[in-house]
């Protein structure tokens, strides 16, 4: 029976177990294929991350901001335990990015992408995820369903309902939950990025912004999302934009807006900005999404329009360089460089302005270059003051002057040529402590003082000094050679004078020895006697003559002490102050009080000897002597200068460069040898200093001597 009995419910058994082996079947495979499909939507996800994190690379690679694109992804890959391992690398096999665990799991998903722009390829990414945990957990319930279904079997329907409806829920709540993991990351993703994010539909509809949008725009997110895209644009160039947010969309491209066009963007305030757009289009399940990256660029149009004023402002120093090798004189160079100054692109200045250079006194300046401005107007050819308030406020601190003349005044005379409202640039031209000129440049009136062309005036100011002292120094280097010639050609001729004089010294002693004890010998009236006397004047003129030459040629040691200058000259006019009152001349004398200098005072005894008796001999019919001393600097030395002057015949232009030179005379033969002024000269630059001369014939002569002053006694 109970045999029969087994066999009776054999085939419920069989049924039973055929029901449960076919619904343990059903159970397997729909628990296989849920596996399946998990861990297919598991690979999905990791994909689309991956994309996620491609944009995110093209966007910061195409901007060249390896940085920021660096830091995300070992950022990202480290809060993320899945992650196995995460390598960007470039096409060049240079590896960007390398985040690598320990171990690979034996599950675990190999996911790469290819980043390309413009079909290009930018980066290679590759990413392995570890599928463990899910795996495990997923075999877990596995095993627990099979075993579920074995205890329940009489249960079966409820255990099915259960196990279905388990079934049905899981992967929903799981997918629900991916999604939302994986919108979390995509917003961490847009408030990392460095640049402003901004997220819209379609239709062109805001959906998010990050905080750096927030910042850049000053809106606050909820006032943004929902608007539209066009409310961040310039009012007048929102219908544009729409239209090119309408083309795009045709052709859904990833595209940096604005090529080889200059795109602006308005903040909350309208204040409008420059800025450099990325789009990216983007396709989700509920549409095509857009992912604009923009970045503010002022900093950089800033840093560019330096750079193209410097690079003009360098063209024009180098076109000055040149200049200054050119084979002309200073003034035409300083023309071609003041015409180079006033054609800058990038500078404010008008096509007016002129250039200034020191006179030797240091007292006044002469124009040197102009252009733009009317003869009329320039302040004379020369004699410009130093003194005047905005030249002298450039010079003495040798700094740059703006002045604003908006009414054609700017207190001062010499430098505000122009007539007109206007402002304009005072340069000091200076190298060290020496002034050598200044620059004035007409600037637009509505120009505000700019940093920039200061900096341009300066190295141009600079580059002037420059080329003044390679000028003087060529024409110092000229006068030398000149003065080393003269000196070796006067030097061999001291040597001939010299040996030639005492050669002849002897024998003329005999000669006037003999006529003057023949003179003695011949009787009053008798025709021997006149000549005797013609012998004897000749030979003491000819003493004279070898006593000058002897002098002039001689290298005679110079005895230096402190002497006043002032008692030398009243010890030679003591001298002369009886001869002037027979040859009816007044002497004047203003002796103002100067520091003693080092001088040979027997050596200035005879020089200033020398031009007492040439202005005496200038003046045969009487007139006026005058003599003045005084303390003055003359490019940067100070010196004592002692001025003689005569009211006499004076010298004509065509003699006076010659009377320097030895044996040289306007007197007749009977009166003068020719050598005073050369031994004065002489005895003078023996000494450090110089003559000046300045003559006419119909006013007379004045001689100017400097003897410089020792560093000892130049404050005294």
């Amino acid at each position: 029976m109970k045999r029969a009995g087994h066999f009776k419910y054999y085939p419920v058994v069989l049924a039973y177990t055929a029901i449960l082996v076919l619904f343990l079947f059903l159970i397997i495979s729909v628990i296989i294929s849920h596996h399946n499909e998990m861990m297919n939507e598991l690979e999905s996800s990791t994909r689309q991350e991956l994309k996620l994190i491609g944009n995110f690379a093209q966007d910061a690679l195409v901007r060249r901001d390896y940085a920021s694109f660096e830091y995300f992804l070992n950022n990202w890959a480290t809060e993320h335990q899945e992650i196995v391992l995460l390598r960007a690398t470039a096409p060049n096999n240079f590896v960007l990015v390398d985040f690598q665990r320990s171990s690979v799991p034996a599950r675990s998903f190999h996911i790469t992408e290819r980043v390309t722009h413009e079909r290009k390829e930018l980066i290679f990414l590759e990413m392995v995820k570890d599928m463990s945990p899910p795996q495990i957990s997923m075999l877990t319930l596995r095993y627990r369903l099979i075993f579920g279904s074995v205890v329940v079997t009489g249960i079966l329907g409820l255990v099915l309902w259960i196990a279905m409806r388990k079934l049905a829920l899981a992967p929903l709540e799981r997918e629900m939950a991916m999604k939302e993991q994986a919108e979390n990351k995509f917003r961490m993703l847009i408030e990392s990025a460095p640049d402003s994010i901004v997220y819209s539909d379609k239709d062109g509809k805001i959906v998010m912004v990050n905080g750096q949008t927030e910042k850049l725009f000053n809106y606050a997110r909820t006032d943004l999302e929902g608007k539209n895209v066009e409310v961040l644009m310039p009012e007048r160039l929102r219908k544009q934009h729409r239209n090119f947010r309408m083309s795009f969309l045709e052709n859904p491209q990833p595209n940096p807006m604005g090529q080889n066009l200059e795109l602006l963007c308005c903040t909350k305030e309208g204040k409008e900005f420059p800025a450099d757009i990325m789009i990216q289009n983007i396709e989700t399940e509920d549409g095509m999404f857009f992912l604009s990256s923009i970045r503010d660029i002022r900093n950089r149009k800033i840093a560019e329009e330096k750079i193209r004023r410097g690079y003009s402002f360098q063209t024009a120093i180098s076109k000055i360089l040149r200049i200054s090798l050119k084979p002309v004189s200073l003034k035409d160079q300083l023309q071609l460089i003041l015409d180079v100054i006033l054609s800058i692109q990038d500078a404010s200045f008008q096509s007016m302005g002129s250039i200034y250079l020191m006179d030797d006194d240091e007292t006044t300046m002469s124009v040197a270059a102009q252009r733009g401005i009317s003869p009329e107007n320039i302040a004379g050819a020369s004699g410009v003051p130093t003194n005047d308030s905005v030249c002298s406020k450039a010079l003495d601190q040798n700094k740059i002057q703006y002045v604003d003349c908006t009414d054609g005044q700017n207190g001062s005379s010499g430098t505000c040529s122009y007539s007109s409202p206007h402002r304009h640039y005072c340069v000091p031209i200076v190298s060290g402590s020496k002034r050598l000129g200044l620059i004035d440049l007409i600037v637009q009136q509505d120009r505000a003082d700019i940093t920039e062309d200061e900096e341009l005036l300066s190295a141009v100011a600079n580059t002037i000094a420059g080329i003044i002292e390679h000028n003087q120094t060529n024409i110092e280097k000229q006068q030398l050679q000149k003065d080393l010639a003269q000196s070796e050609k006067m030097s061999a001729l001291g040597r001939l004078a010299a040996n030639v004089a005492h050669e002849i010294r002897n024998p003329l002693t005999l000669i006037g020895g003999f006529a003057r004890r023949l003179s003695r010998s011949i009787y009053d009236g008798k025709k021997d006697k006149e000549y005797s006397k013609v012998i004897i004047t000749q030979v003491t003129r000819l003493e004279k003559i070898l006593k000058n030459v002897l002098t002039y040629s001689r290298q005679a040691p110079i005895v230096k002490g402190e002497h006043d200058m002032n008692e030398i000259i009243e010890e030679v006019i003591t001298t002369y102050r009886n001869e002037c009152t027979i040859r009816s001349v007044e002497i004047k004398s203003e002796l103002r009080e100067i520091p003693p200098v080092l001088v040979d005072k027997d050596q200035i005894w005879m020089v200033l000897n020398n031009m007492f008796a040439n202005a005496l001999d200038s003046m045969p019919d009487g007139g006026t002597f005058t003599i003045y001393t005084e303390k003055s600097s003359l490019n940067g030395k100070n010196y004592v200068v002692i001025l003689i002057s005569d009211t006499g015949t004076g010298i004509s232009s065509d003699h006076i460069n010659s009377i320097f030179e030895p044996f040289y005379t306007t007197k007749l033969v009977e009166q003068g040898t020719g050598l005073g002024l050369s031994i004065s000269k002489k005895i003078t630059e023996d000494h450090g200093g110089f003559i000046k001369v300045a003559s006419d014939v119909e006013t007379g002569t004045t001689f100017s001597l400097y003897f410089p002053l020792s560093n000892g006694l130049t404050d005294q």
